[in-house]
């Protein structure tokens, strides 16, 4: 028996290395992760990976988690067809597929993504099944990431398996955060999470920073107290950018163009840039 498990692990590395060469680079993997939805997790995630493409010359996969696919629909005039089902990569013992065995490619210029996958709400259940579930996608990064600069994962607004599983695969973790008490209450509870994560499975992963979004400048009252509480409670965690309410960046989705290529001149654009540079200096 031994000898057929020895004879199995063989097998299974020369595979993997013939079919997937080393790279010869070490992406930093950064989760952008909120427990609330409406906070614009999407939003941040879609504009930070095509940032960091378009003006810092990384080259970036962006990674859906999230079941409801919106990645695919805010990039859908960019994406190419092609690519294969994330749900397969995490629950498929038998694929041995990598992340980057089911990536396409776009029209933003270094920047790669996951197509949208409609089994990955039942992917969230299956993976409860498998033996070492929390590093499931941590394992099927480990080529991936020597092709890549920096992958950004949208994970789902939840602290479900696929949650899970993009905490431990991570070394950061921005979190956005609108000026509102259920907000700021999902940031808690997400960081009592990373903190959970850090001690018993990740001991590298770190918090990036909170990043307030959907800033309505005309509630300032609003504004300030929950500023007020998030800087009390976190710190030096929140960052110093504020991403404004801003209708090209929903027009931009509609259009399922990123928000540079929809109207780089605008707020929305201004403000992503500025956050895809303290993150590119932070890399």
């Amino acid at each position: 028996m031994r000898n057929l498990l020895k004879s199995g692990l063989r097998r299974l590395v020369t595979s993997a290395a013939t079919q997937r060469p080393i790279g010869d680079r070490h992406a930093t993997i950064l989760a952008v992760a909120a427990q609330k939805g409406g906070v614009g997790k999407t939003t941040t995630s879609v504009s930070l990976a095509s940032a960091l493409a378009r003006y810092h010359g990384k080259r970036v996969l962006l990674v859906d988690l999230d079941p409801q696919g919106h990645v695919t629909t805010a990039l859908k005039a960019h994406v190419r067809p092609g690519g294969g089902l994330m749900s397969k990569v995490l629950t498929d013992d038998r694929s041995g597929l990598e992340v980057m065995d089911i990536v396409t490619s776009t029209d933003i210029e270094n920047l790669d993504v996951t197509p949208f996958d409609p089994r990955l709400a039942e992917a969230e259940d299956l993976l409860s099944t498998r033996i070492g579930k929390e590093f499931i996608l941590r394992d099927a990064l480990k080529v991936t990431r020597s092709h890549y600069d920096v992958i950004v994962l949208d994970c789902p607004p939840n602290q479900g398996n696929l949650t899970l599983n993009g905490l431990c695969a991570s070394d950061s973790v921005l979190i956005p955060c609108d000026p509102s008490p259920l907000a700021l209450k999902g940031v808690e509870a997400l960081v009592q999470t990373i903190t959970a994560v850090a001690s018993r499975l990740n001991p590298d992963i770190d918090v990036m920073g909170v990043l307030l979004t959907r800033v309505d400048g005309r509630n300032r009252s609003l504004n300030d107290t929950i500023e007020s509480d998030i800087a009390e409670r976190f710190g030096d965690a929140v960052l110093p950018m504020r991403i404004g309410i801003n209708s090209s960046l929903a027009k931009a989705q509609v259009e399922g163009r990123d928000i540079f290529a929809f109207d780089e001149s605008s707020r929305g654009a201004q403000q992503y840039r500025e956050l895809s540079d303290a993150v590119a200096a932070a890399l």
